[in-house]
């Protein structure tokens, strides 16, 4: 129902404040979603309230690890062997991880305060649509009959995808309060949770595309994912705003206790460190299958179905992921005020956004110092040199063209990976003839992650990424393959041979290959679930912001990419939206 001006205080105040003057939009546009502040003052307390848990509190959780005292994440179901209890043991931990991520919000500013870029809706709409995309989804596939409140599951329903790096989203509207949303919240887990104790879909395994059951194990994986891209708007907001929880995943050692050398700033990046040590390495000729068989027993977006078989020719790639010093040089060289090392795109948004330096660093002392700190998950700490640099595609790419120029090679023959190269560099245990035969994700909760040896950090093993050498190399010599942050790559998002949408979620992935959303593959620390498989293909376009980073490629060749000679997507259903917003 569409708000009444005459009864709707804040929508009379918004048309109040609708002014065609440019100058005055930003004052009235903060005045407008601060109309939507209610001064709950619970919302600031150091320790949730009881009514916050709408489902389990972390510490009843599955997934809690009583001797750390962190929630991290379980296994990713087999839907061969999966059972009710299971189910609800997974669905729990989602759930648990989600209110514990959002329980960081400090007041509620953060939840209505929009982006600073402005690509995205206030974390209000993201508290509420996973909920709602449960019980929508469920009635798609003919679990659930009816909803439980028609407005809430309209306009939490589809988020945003913008078209351009300059299309910004106002979001100007009356938002319900933080509890009403909670309560939706409530209501919505009781449903799910009565759903996987009762209905019969879930009687007979395996558990297929063509099973109800599907939008249930479905929903666990939409929740995953905005969990994640939750945690980089959270990460993007000013530092008073959030609060690491207690029960949130500890950053890695390695991203708070810096190891430079005695008397040195922590500001400035060390003379030598994992940019000295950043070696190529060759990685042989193959050939890569690309896709996930149907009959694999987890749950797959219908991205990762279909086949591609892609010979791989001879190259380099580095044996760790860029990281914060080694892209400090080319900070430091003028690389942001330097057009040649960016594409058109590149530069266009480089200029619109003024920007200098990567998103996460925060300057400390004057510019031309070139010196900074580091804003993790919910802090500002020293730099960590040797963590791997959060950037877009375009500033990935920037720097690799500056990396040529520097060797007085072509500018391009230093580029990023491309998603079949990716699959070549991956731990050979997990690979056989080209393919994946093992999904570590399947059998690992996020402490087992964490435990010695262990050579990925994701699934919520820590709550950030690592020092790019911190854990010990694949048995092939190449560092965090998967895990610690995504890895940007060269191909357009695009379907695979075989590709079919799927009738529950027809609109997740087909307004994506249009040219514009670039691959990301190996997850990150925050990707659980799906997200952390070994078959997950994610996508963004190229001016936004994930955990992510890049790995350097050399080679005097153009990759061969999933997005060349791809199969045409069929044609959105009409009103579609991508699923990731």
């Amino acid at each position: 129902m569409a708000p009444n001006l005459d009864t709707n205080p804040v929508a009379a105040k918004r048309a109040k404040l609708a002014v065609p003057d440019e100058a005055a939009a930003q004052p009235a546009r903060e005045e407008l979603w601060r109309s939507n502040l209610r001064n709950d003052a619970s919302l600031s307390e150091v320790t949730r309230p009881e009514w916050w848990w709408t489902g389990k509190k972390p510490q009843d959780s599955p997934g809690y690890i009583k001797e750390a005292g962190y929630l991290s994440s379980l296994p990713l179901p087999n839907l061969k062997t999966t059972t009710r209890e299971q189910a609800l043991q997974y669905f729990d931990n989602t759930w648990s991880i989600t209110e514990t991520l959002f329980s960081a919000l400090v007041g509620e500013e953060p939840f209505y305060r929009p982006p600073y870029h402005e690509l995205r809706h206030p974390l209000i709409f993201y508290y509420g649509h996973p909920a709602v995309l449960y019980i929508n989804k469920l009635r798609v596939a003919g679990v659930l009959d009816k909803g439980i409140n028609e407005y809430y599951e309209s306009i939490f329903e589809v988020g945003v995808d913008e078209m351009s790096w300059d299309d910004l989203s106002k979001n100007d509207m009356d938002w319900p309060s933080v509890r009403e949303v909670n309560d939706y919240r409530r209501k919505a887990y009781e449903v799910v949770k009565n759903l996987i104790q009762t209905h019969p879909s879930l009687d007979s395994l395996p558990v297929t595309e063509s099973n109800s059951a599907w939008s249930i194990f479905m929903s666990f994986e939409h929740e995953r994912i905005h969990i994640e891209t939750s945690s980089v708007l959270m990460r993007e907001l000013p530092e008073h705003l959030v609060r690491k929880p207690a029960d949130w995943p500890p950053y890695h050692p390695s991203a708070v206790a810096w190891t430079g050398a005695a008397g040195a700033e922590s500001s400035n990046p060390p003379p030598a460190g994992s940019a000295a040590r950043n070696v190529l390495q060759e990685v042989a000729a193959g050939d890569v299958l690309i896709g996930k068989p149907r009959a694999w027993p987890s749950f797959g977006w219908d991205n990762e179905y279909g086949e591609r078989k892609i010979h791989v020719r001879q190259f380099q790639a580095s044996k760790h992921l860029v990281s914060n010093g080694e892209y400090h040089a080319f900070v430091k060289a003028g690389g942001y005020a330097t057009e040649r090392f960016w594409s058109e795109a590149g530069w266009r948004w480089r200029t619109f956004r003024n920007s200098k330096w990567p998103t996460f660093w925060v300057k400390d002392g004057p510019e031309g110092l070139h010196k900074y700190k580091l804003r993790l998950q919910f802090d500002v700490v020293d730099m960590a040199w040797d963590l791997p640099v959060d950037v877009n595609y375009h500033e990935g790419k920037a720097f690799c063209a500056w990396k040529s120029e520097q060797e007085g090679v072509p500018i391009g023959t230093y580029r990023l990976l491309s998603e079949a190269e990716h699959h070549r560099i991956r731990d050979t245990a997990n690979m056989a003839e080209g393919r994946v035969v093992h999904d570590p994700v399947m059998a690992l909760t996020g402490a087992a992650f964490k435990a010695p040896g262990s050579t990925v950090n994701t699934n919520f093993a820590f709550g950030s990424q690592h020092a790019v050498d911190a854990l010990p190399a694949a048995a092939n010599g190449f560092h965090d393959v998967m895990g610690s942050v995504w890895q940007w790559c060269e191909d357009f998002f695009a379907a695979l041979p075989g590709f079919k949408v799927h009738p529950f979620y027809d609109d997740f992935s087909t307004p994506c290959f249009d040219g514009q959303h670039n691959v990301i593959m190996g997850g990150s620390w925050a990707s659980s679930g799906q997200l952390a498989s070994l078959f997950a293909r994610y996508h963004f376009r190229p001016h936004f912001f994930q955990h992510a980073g890049f790995r350097m490629v050399k080679s005097t060749h153009q990759p061969i990419l999933t997005s060349m000679d791809a199969p045409p997507p069929p044609p959105p259903p009409p009103g579609g939206g991508g699923g990731g917003g």
